[in-house]
């Protein structure tokens, strides 16, 4: 199977997952802009075109936007840091690695690096849970780091502990945390945008004479409704996607998928027996990146261990 062909595929849908939380964002935008400040002169649809065309300014669109290029900003320069929030999370470097176990970690993500080209080594850090798990974070030497549980050591032999790391720069290849913390932005600027014109417009219904403004106003009534869930579908497939290529990953960088498989079998298998808490800060962050989440439905971050498998079998299509 062509793993590369999975992760190409996989790049597409992305691109439209994206493109659809930008086209919503701007819809939510340009419905603010007509219930707000419309052309009394000119009808719903008429309304929407004047501010996609600038005839009118869009003050409302503009407002969204600026909030969510603020946040991008945040993201890119604080996200990173979110995944190790909450936890007891020691850095290894190949100076302090003080067992075997921590060299061998280091000699595994150096290797890794070498046949990924990324041109520096993400930094290490094991964290202290019994829960077989890991994931990556950033996406430049600035920012890159792969956390690694005692729990997952415990669990896996050498190379099902490679293959888990390859999956992991696989997302810092593929630029994943960055992908899905700007998606969360999105999402969250979205939201909020709909909800506070739509807790306004509760407040004043009724009050506008205009027979666009109040078109508007009841699309944005409703959209408050159906858009967390639209938005949570449209991020959850994202994740979804994202892992699959990077398990493709992992098979390109190991050129061994026989290693993947026995890891997520375990992981799954440990996850089955026992019950993890899962109530620490950085959680809301680290979920989606775990390389283990039970799933799978529209609403999971992760497809099932059996779809899973199957793709690196080369049994499920794309």
């Amino acid at each position: 199977m062509d793993f590369r062909d999975i992760i190409r595929k996989n790049n597409i849908r992305t691109r439209l997952v994206v493109i659809s939380y930008i086209f919503i964002m701007l819809i939510v935008g340009l419905l603010a802009d007509t219930a707000t400040h419309p052309d009394e002169r000119i009808g719903f649809f008429e309304n929407l075109l004047a501010f996609v065309t600038f005839q009118q300014l869009p003050v409302a669109t503009l407002i969204i936007l600026g909030l969510t290029f603020l946040g991008l900003i945040y993201i890119h320069y604080r996200g990173h840091k979110m995944m190790l929030a909450g936890m007891d999370a020691k850095e290894i470097t190949a100076e302090n690695a003080s067992t075997p176990e921590e060299r061998q970690l280091c000699n595994i993500l150096e290797e890794l690096s070498l046949s990924a080209t990324l041109r520096y080594v993400p930094r290490l850090y094991i964290l202290e849970s019994d829960e077989p798990n890991a994931f990556a974070a950033g996406w430049t030497s600035k920012n890159a780091l792969v956390g690694v549980t005692r729990g997952l050591l415990e669990t896996l032999n050498r190379q099902e502990v490679q293959a888990v790391m390859a999956h992991e720069i696989g997302h810092i290849i593929h630029g994943d945390s960055k992908l899905t913390l700007y998606v969360g932005i999105l999402a969250n600027v979205i939201l909020t945008i709909t909800n506070i014109f739509s807790q306004l417009f509760i407040r004043t219904a009724g009050r506008s004479r205009n027979s666009a403004s109040n078109k508007a106003q009841i699309i944005l009534l409703v959209l408050n409704f159906v858009l967390p869930w639209i938005t949570q579908i449209l991020y959850f497939y994202l994740s979804r996607t994202r892992e699959y290529m990077a398990d493709a990953a992992a098979v390109d960088l190991t050129t061994d998928n026989q290693a993947m498989i026995s890891a997520l079998r375990k992981i799954s298998g440990k996850h089955e027996k026992t019950e993890y808490d899962h109530s620490s800060t950085g959680d809301a962050y680290r979920s989606a990146a775990y390389i283990f989440n039970k799933g799978d439905s529209v609403f999971s971050t992760h497809p099932s261990i059996e779809n899973r498998i199957a793709a690196l079998e080369g049994r499920k299509k794309f």
